[in-house]
């Protein structure tokens, strides 16, 4: 695979495994984080089977990084082929327990660090006339659930950027993909078990990070809109779509702890 491919959060979970996958496959890598010394690592591993990668501490939140990350790209490889909007993280509350700075800042993460790494992505990728943008979202996006209503709220806003640009850029040849994973094992749980202050579970049957990322890596050689990675997945969200009444019965089962 002959293609530079830049992911954000590639420090764990999804990005690493993604990260791994794709060195093994040879494509050039561009990975950014906050955790500095774990993409040290990371690129440890990379190196046996590609070019070193380029590593850069990287924070979503600020746009300054994101655009200097990409700047980085074009000044090592001068072209950007794939982006992947992968940094975000969780948190458990209900909504009017939700306080300010966790709705503000949960918000600067996932949706406009999402954003940053989108619009910026894109004005590299309109000159070339090529490129495919992929935002990691969540099955959550379709459907929320009880004491998430701020993740699953920007979730939802990363899908709705992601419909928007598709259709914005296709005419300049470039894909904009969203993928929705159910649970998966990776640090998010742990992440927003911290940030909540209480245990947060997962939902149903969980998939690796290496499954998900794999199913990744096809969608870059087989670009289409959306990635379920879990079978079933996007037809239980129809359903519950169809029938909301029922869904909110059974859902308001589930206890508020």
């Amino acid at each position: 695979m002959e293609k530079v491919v830049l992911i954000t959060g590639a420090s764990s979970g999804i990005g690493a495994a993604m990260a791994l996958e794709l060195a093994r496959c040879g494509a050039s890598l561009v990975l950014g984080a906050r955790r500095v010394e774990n993409l040290v690592d990371l690129a440890a591993q990379i190196k046996q089977s590609t070019p070193y990668p380029l590593i850069r501490r990287c924070d979503v939140c600020s746009g300054d990084d994101v655009r200097a990350l990409i700047a980085s790209t074009m000044e090592r490889f001068g072209r950007l082929d794939v982006a992947v909007a992968n940094a975000g993280y969780g948190i458990k509350a209900t909504v009017h327990g939700t306080d300010e700075k966790q709705m503000l800042d949960i918000w600067q993460t996932n949706v406009m660090g999402t954003w940053y790494v989108m619009a910026g992505a894109a004005e590299v990728m309109i000159p070339q006339k090529k490129g495919h943008i992929m935002v990691v979202s969540s099955a959550i996006a379709r459907r929320s659930l009880p004491q998430m209503g701020a993740y699953a709220m920007t979730k939802a806003a990363q899908l709705s950027l992601v419909q928007s640009q598709r259709l914005e850029l296709a005419r300049y040849g470039i894909y904009v993909s969203s993928v929705h994973p159910a649970s998966t094992q990776t640090e998010f749980f742990l992440e927003a078990a911290r940030r909540s202050g209480r245990p947060v579970g997962m939902h149903g049957k969980a998939q690796t990070a290496e499954a998900v990322a794999h199913k990744m890596v096809r969608l870059i050689d087989h670009p289409r809109p959306e990635l379920w990675p879990a079978p079933g997945t996007r037809w239980g969200l129809n359903f519950a779509a169809a029938l909301p009444a029922l869904t909110d019965r059974v859902l308001s089962r589930q206890p508020l702890c």
